[in-house]
């Protein structure tokens, strides 16, 4: 049987915690390393309704793409969700890892998968980190033929289940060489730019980055932060299902998009 310590070693081999972000927390934040595994559910953010579910379930460890314990904390208490949340863990033997950006540049990371699903071709970083060559933030790459608006853009909402997408494509150019960051991800526009991208892709960016994109004339989409990261949660469930299978290994079905959308015209939920 699995150990927590034999899941955070291919972890860190599929996503080394060297490629994560100075200010990022990932690795193994809660649990024993000794403790064997039977079930193991994935999540992009462990909040308190997921957690209940991986106690319900049984599971003895999570894999969760935003990390627990992200602000450095003096006490775990009832007091707050967080650390009830730790609490409801600890005393359930749930172990938690987080791989957060180091899975975000990773080789096989969410945006490698992200460039695949819009079908990118000759992919590479948009920021490279150290000698390596296929691993890194961001990436880029070309489609096979020039797509026009609405037809890329049924394709990113396609590849990422959108309900919506936002976007400002100034100048009516089609999307040819495309750029991609997942989560919250605008201050890679200058990156694209700089690759010469004509159309950026990423989960959420602030108004001003937006403008700075129009003024620009780079086309920039908007998945919303969830959509953008979502599917590579799910994939990585399936991954760690392969790697071990004598673990029993899912994402969480109460892991979601804490925003919903409201459309005057009829039902909310028709998109």
């Amino acid at each position: 049987m699995a150990t927590v310590l034999e899941i955070c070693s291919y972890l860190e081999k599929l996503a080394p915690t060297s490629l994560a972000e100075s200010w990022d927390n990932v690795g193994l934040l809660l649990g024993r390393r000794t403790r064997p595994v039977q079930r193991m559910m994935t999540c992009l953010t462990l909040t308190a309704p997921v957690a209940a579910e991986a106690v319900q379930r049984r599971v003895q460890m999570i894999v969760t793409h935003h990390p627990i314990l992200f602000r450095a904390a003096k006490k775990i208490t009832d007091s707050n969700e967080e650390g009830r949340i730790l609490l409801a863990l600890a005393e359930a033997g749930i172990a938690v890892y987080s791989p957060h950006t180091a899975f975000d540049s990773a080789a096989r990371g969410i945006n490698q998968q992200l460039a695949e699903s819009l079908g990118l071709q000759q992919i590479q970083p948009l920021r490279k980190i150290g000698e390596t060559m296929d691993s890194g933030a961001g990436r880029f790459g070309s489609l096979e033929r020039p797509m026009d608006r609405d037809e890329f853009l049924k394709k990113v909402a396609n590849a990422v289940r959108a309900r919506s997408l936002e976007y400002t494509w100034p100048n009516n150019q089609p999307a040819k060489h495309v750029a991609v960051a997942c989560g919250s991800a605008a201050e890679f526009l200058e990156d694209a730019i700089r690759v010469g991208c004509d159309t950026f892709v990423t989960g959420e960016a602030r108004f001003h980055s937006v403008l700075e994109a129009q003024s620009r004339g780079i086309n920039l989409i908007l998945t919303g932060h969830f959509a953008s990261e979502r599917p590579g949660v799910e994939q990585l469930a399936n991954e760690l299902a392969q790697q071990f299978p004598d673990v029993e290994c899912f994402p969480s079905d109460n892991d979601r998009d804490p925003l919903a959308l409201f459309t005057p015209e009829g039902d909310p939920t028709a998109f």
